[in-house]
């Protein structure tokens, strides 16, 4: 495909300059922010993540408790595909016990996907 001309740069300029607003408007949310569900979603879906580990079998669950045998019970939630939470895994790894940075590093990704989807929807449009 050839380089965008004219109308084609100015507006995947200005996606970019729209999508960059995203990124520098976001770095003070690294705690649970918004009232309703938006904090219980946000909380369930990084333990979740956080959970996925070769010593529960990849399992997707936001909870373990001893049964009344004593051998474990999870508490499963499986919500979206397993992909996603393993890209949030590898996303807060490196973070530690830092809740507020493994938040902010979990919601930069998922900023970053959704740059790309927008990103991937321009070049498809441009393309016809």
């Amino acid at each position: 495909m050839p380089p965008p001309s004219g109308p084609e740069r100015l507006t995947l300029w200005l996606l970019l300059l729209a999508l960059s607003t995203l990124f520098l408007c976001s770095f003070d949310k690294g705690h649970l922010y918004r009232p309703g569900l938006h904090y219980m979603n946000s909380a369930v879906e990084l333990a979740a993540a956080e959970n996925l580990s070769p010593d529960h079998h990849f399992r997707l669950f936001r909870g373990l408790r001893p049964g009344s045998d004593g051998a474990p019970v999870y508490e499963m939630y499986s919500r979206f595909p397993v992909g996603g939470y393993a890209l949030i895994k590898l996303a807060i790894l490196p973070f530690g016990n830092d809740l507020s940075t493994r938040l902010l590093a979990a919601r930069m990704l998922m900023l970053l996907l959704f740059s790309a989807a927008a990103l991937l929807a321009f070049h498809s449009l441009a393309r016809i």
